[in-house]
Order: C-alpha cells, then structure tokens, then sequence
C-alpha cells in the first residue's frame, strides 16, 4: 500500500457537486479526529461549509488542472481518490475525494497566535506517525507543503525531478501531473518506475538515496 502526496493549491475552483453541509458528511470524512480542530478554525474564520465538492475538484491550479481527474476513468479517479493526499490550511490533511468547500486561507494565516503552517505540523505529527508507517510515498508535493511533511524512518519516499535536455525543469506541475496519471493507469509500483513515461519524457535513471528513491525524467521539451 502506498500513497500519492499532491499538492494543495490555494487557486480554487467555484464548481460544487454537493449541496450538503460540510458537518453533515463529517462522518465520512477522512482524518475525522482532526475535525476538532477543523471547527475551531471555520469558526474563527468565519467560513463558509457548503456547498461542497470533492478536493480533486475544488483545486485549480496548474497540477490539478493538467490532471483532469473529471477526465479519467472511473478505476483511475477511484484509485486516486482512495490514496491520493494533501496538506490544507483548513484541513490539516485530506483525501483527494474528501468533500471540500470553497475557502480562502493561507499557511501564513494565525489562529491564537500561531500560524497555520506550525499549528497543523505540531498536530499532524501523530497523524503522520501512524499513517505512514512501513509505507511508500510517491511524493508530488511542492517545496510549501514539505514543511509539514514527516517520513518515519522505516517509510520509502519516491521523488521525481524532471529535465529539459540537461537542463532542470523548475516550473514541473504539469510534469508531476502527467506522471501521477502513468503511474495509476498503469498500476506501476516501485520496480517498475523505469516504465515511466509520456509525451517525450522518459525515466533516465533511478537513483537510491537512503530511504528514498529519486527517478530521474528527460526530454526535449517538445510537448510541455
């Protein structure tokens, strides 16, 4: 079993699926122990909860626009639903298909003092702890949600850097986005990362670091 780390966006989509309340489906929301802390922040914030959409709908920046998961087939949406997950201001942590509804906060944000971004790293920690435990991470997340990010010692992280020639490619969501949908829609794990590829990328090299695995793509930037 392992897990895809997305990354959180603050561009939001105003599409909703849901008419609900958010406190109505808490029951089958993800990570319901955090839902405390949830409430104490909408109230402090004065947030809306309704209506609501999927988190893989609600986000709209570049990855999640370049992943169209509206577009993928049902087992490829339901795969990424079910191991799909992502840090948020409000939420602490999420699914991809946890009901969400349209909000505007920053890691920066304070609540009692403190902010965000340390306010749900000291509370995930636990969370982390026993959630990835013996695990693999395929990690998609941008350099902003790794501060909350905790590895346990004995978790295996896959890492992705993506090259235009010999050089790097800094702006890569869309080149996360596309390898995410190879990755689902071929069931790849990790000793088959080297099938990785699309458009006119394709895996160079896997490296071993420790506990984390490093695949390297190149292309000629022909397509993206």
């Amino acid at each position: 079993m392992g897990f895809y780390l997305l990354p959180w966006s603050r561009k939001q989509s105003s599409v909703s699926t849901l008419s609900a309340d958010l406190r109505e489906v808490w029951s089958g929301h993800t990570f319901a122990e955090l839902n405390p802390l949830r409430e104490r922040l909408i109230e402090h914030f004065g947030l809306t909860t309704s209506p609501l959409a999927p988190a893989w709908r609600r986000y709209s920046g570049r990855f999640w626009e370049e992943l169209s998961v509206w577009a993928l087939p049902g087992r490829v949406r339901e795969e990424i639903e079910r191991r799909g997950i992502l840090f948020s201001p409000l939420f602490g942590l999420l699914s991809a298909g946890d009901p969400v509804p349209r909000y505007s906060l920053r890691w920066e944000d304070g609540c009692g003092g403190v902010s965000l971004r340390s306010l749900w790293k000291l509370a995930l920690r636990p969370v982390l702890c026993d959630l990835f435990d013996s695990t693999v991470l395929y990690d998609f997340l941008s350099s902003r949600d790794h501060r909350l990010l905790f590895v346990p010692q004995n978790t295996l992280r896959v890492s992705f850097l993506f090259y235009k020639g010999d050089r790097r490619v800094l702006n890569d969501l869309p080149h996360r986005a596309y390898t995410l949908r190879f990755l689902v829609e071929r069931s790849l794990d990790i000793h088959s990362l080297d099938r990785i590829n699309f458009l006119d990328y394709s895996v160079s090299e896997v490296r071993e670091r420790g506990r984390e695995l490093v695949v390297v793509l190149r292309g000629g930037g022909a397509y993206l």
